[in-house]
């Protein structure tokens, strides 16, 4: 259940598909939803080393942010982020 974050600890970025695509690849038939690390660890050695689910680039992130300041102070609240992120 926690492969999405144990993936993104290890500084790649996938969305809920390419998780479920990993996910696939690593046959997960544990109940419960457990992963063994001898399978894991193959699959996670060749998304590393192929650079997949790189992060965003910054510049993007700031565009984005400076979309959301609609005041262009330089900065948005924390209420008008969560409104953004959940309304929006």
């Amino acid at each position: 259940r926690e492969i999405g974050c144990i993936v993104r600890s290890l500084g790649c970025f996938p969305n809920e598909a390419e998780v479920q695509e990993l996910l696939a690849k690593i046959e997960v038939e544990e109940p419960g939803g457990f992963v063994h690390l001898e399978e894991f660890l193959p699959v996670m050695t060749k998304v590393l080393l192929e650079r997949r689910f790189r992060p965003i680039p910054e510049d993007v992130i700031l565009h984005a942010f400076e979309a959301l300041d609609e005041n262009k102070c330089g900065y948005i609240t924390k209420q008008d982020l969560v409104k953004h992120l959940t309304e929006e």
